[in-house]
C-alpha cells in the first residue's frame, strides 16, 4: 500500500471519528441496559442492534454515495492513484471504520452474556452468528454502493438488506441443533452453527472481491 492509499485509509478514520465513538457509545449503552432484565434486555438488545445497522448505512451513504455526488472524486482521481487502488483504499477504509465499532461490540455482547446470570450462556452461539451476519450485511451494502450509483437503488439495496436481518434471526433461530440448546447453561458448538458461520464468512469475504473485479475496472468510477 503507498503513501497516498495510505493517507486516503486513515482520512475515512478521521472523518468519521465521531460518528464511531457515538455508535459505540449507543452500543453500550444498549448492553447496559440489556443487563436490567427480561423487558430492558429487548429494548437494550434493539438499541445494540440498531446502532450498528444505522452505521452500516451511514458509513455507505456518506462515504461513498455522498462522495459520488460531491464530486470530490474529480479531485482524489487528480492524485497518482489508479482506479483499483481508489477501490482498494475506500473499500479498507470504510470496512475499518465499522470493524472497529464492530468488534467492540461483538465483544461486549458476549462479555454480558457470559458474565450476567439472568442470560443464558447458550445464547452466546446465536449472538455470534447475529454479529457477523450483520458484518455480511454491511459489507453486501458497502459493495453495493461501489457499483450503484442511483439513489433508488441503493434505496432499495438498504430496505432489503434491513428485512433480511430480521428473516435470518428467524431463520437462524429456527434451526433444530441452535434452537434446542439457545437457553443452556452453556454454549454449544453444534455442525449448523459452524457451517452458518462459514457461510458468512465465506460470503462475506466473496463480497470484498466483488468491488476490486468490477467496480475497479470502470475507467469513470464516479
Amino acid at each position: 500500500m503507498n503513501t497516498v492509499m495510505r493517507k486516503l485509509v486513515l482520512k475515512e478514520l478521521y472523518l468519521y471519528r465521531w460518528l464511531l465513538i457515538g455508535v459505540v457509545a449507543a452500543g453500550f449503552v444498549g448492553l447496559v441496559v440489556a443487563a436490567g432484565g427480561e423487558v430492558a434486555f429487548n429494548v437494550g438488545f434493539l438499541l445494540w442492534m440498531t446502532a450498528l445497522i444505522a452505521l452500516g448505512v451511514m458509513l455507505a451513504l456518506f462515504g461513498v454515495s455522498q462522495e459520488r455526488k460531491d464530486r470530490a472524486l474529480l479531485f482524489v482521481m487528480s492524485l497518482p492513484l489508479s482506479p483499483r487502488d481508489y477501490v482498494r483504499a475506500k473499500l479498507l477504509g470504510l470496512l475499518l471504520c465499522f470493524f472497529i465499532p464492530w468488534a467492540l461490540l461483538t465483544a461486549g455482547a458476549a462479555t454480558l452474556i457470559l458474565l450476567m446470570p439472568g442470560i443464558p450462556d447458550g445464547l452466546l452461539v446465536y449472538a455470534l452468528l447475529l454479529c457477523f451476519y450483520l458484518l455480511l450485511n454491511y459489507v453486501l451494502v458497502l459493495c453495493s454502493a461501489l457499483h450503484v450509483s442511483s439513489d433508488a437503488g441503493m434505496g432499495g439495496v438498504i430496505i432489503l438488506t434491513n428485512m433480511s436481518v430480521t428473516l435470518f434471526m428467524m431463520g437462524v433461530g429456527r434451526l433444530p441443533e441452535i434452537a434446542a440448546h439457545m437457553l443452556s447453561p452453556t454454549p454449544v458448538w453444534s455442525l449448523s452453527f459452524w457451517q452458518v458461520l462459514g457461510a458468512e464468512i465465506g460470503i462475506t469475504l466473496l463480497l470484498l472481491c466483488l468491488p476490486l473485479c468490477f467496480a475497479a475496472r470502470r475507467r469513470d468510477i464516479s
